[in-house]
């Protein structure tokens, strides 16, 4: 009999204040579309305007495809969008809703001379294949990607190794800007937080900061101990501190992939000096990275997140 009760429940009458409680839970979108199809009452409840806090998708490798391919930790599903202005452009991202596009260097190079192009980035809508050209810059010299963080956009190259050059782009300024950096920056890899640059170089593990608005060298802070150039280097603003990921990588053995991580926090000591210190623990918070990014959660905020963990993706090639 109570299970006869419990089929013929009226769950459409639920409380307008339960509805949006479990709404606020739901973190994969494609949950939030089932929610509101169940009826017009739960419709209703939660418009589509106030949609709950959603888990980033990870943007997958495309080559040579008019198709982009995105992979939902949450659901372990991967969704598809055509999207045709994506052919022939490395994609990075987000930035105030849009992604950062260039031009492969394969494709570059179908140009004739990549040394006499003008690069022309853009900003790229791949739901609506909307896309906003960024200022255009003459580059003298093959740059490496592009690179976005935060609201700017970055890029590095060099005509003459001896005269390394740095370019950025600031949200909403109408040119780019640049700096002339000595040849200890040719190695280097370029992260901007709270206006300052940050300067990893490869072989030495030393960090260089400089001042975004006035150019010049703010701190040097000394490398890790262990420093390797061997691994790939994240620096990330974790709400508030400034962290230091260092991904170890073994070699492939067969199947098995092994990679670990060093995790160091910036710290000023009392004389004014930074260093990195070593942690061995985030708390609550979860770290996403891949080849080119990486980004800090509050584990709470997501279900199905793990705290104090670090989610990475990799390549491996079974061929």
């Amino acid at each position: 009999m109570e299970a006869k009760k419990a089929l013929q429940r009226d769950w459409s009458s639920l409380p307008i204040e339960v509805l949006n409680l479990i709404a606020k839970k739901l973190g994969e979108i494609s949950d939030f579309v089932r929610f509101r199809a169940v009826c017009t009452a739960w419709r209703f409840s939660t418009p589509s305007t106030d949609l709950p806090q959603q888990f980033p998708w990870i943007l997958m490798k495309h080559q040579n495809t008019t198709d982009l391919s995105f992979y939902s930790i949450p659901s372990n599903k991967i969704y598809s969008i055509h999207a045709s202005k994506s052919l022939g452009k490395w994609l990075y991202g987000p930035l105030e809703g849009y992604m950062l596009a260039d031009l492969y260097y394969q494709s570059l190079w179908e140009f004739g001379d990549p040394f006499a192009l003008t690069l022309q980035p853009s900003l790229f809508n791949p739901l609506n294949n909307h896309e906003i050209p960024l200022p255009t810059y003459d580059f003298e010299g093959l740059p490496y990607r592009f690179s976005c963080m935060g609201e700017y956009v970055f890029s590095y190259g060099y005509a003459d190794y001896q005269k390394p050059k740095l370019v950025f782009w600031h949200l909403g300024q109408a040119n780019w800007c640049e700096l002339n950096l000595t040849s200890d920056y040719v190695n280097c890899k370029h992260i901007c937080l709270k206006g300052m640059i940050f300067n990893v170089e490869r072989d030495t593990g030393v960090t260089k900061v400089i001042n975004v608005t006035t150019g010049t060298l703010a701190y040097v802070i000394p490398p890790i101990e262990g420093h390797s150039a061997a691994g790939s280097e994240f620096i990330v603003d974790a709400f508030g501190e400034i962290l230091r990921f260092f991904q170890h990588n073994s070699p492939y053995a067969g199947l098995v992939y092994d990679a670990w991580f060093d995790v160091h926090r910036l710290e000023t000591k009392e004389n004014g000096s930074r260093c990195w210190v070593k942690v061995d623990s985030i708390g609550n918070q979860a770290v996403f990275v891949d080849s080119y990014s990486c980004f800090v959660l509050k584990a709470h905020d997501f279900t199905g997140i793990k705290r104090n963990c670090i989610y990475f993706l990799t390549r491996i090639n079974h061929g």
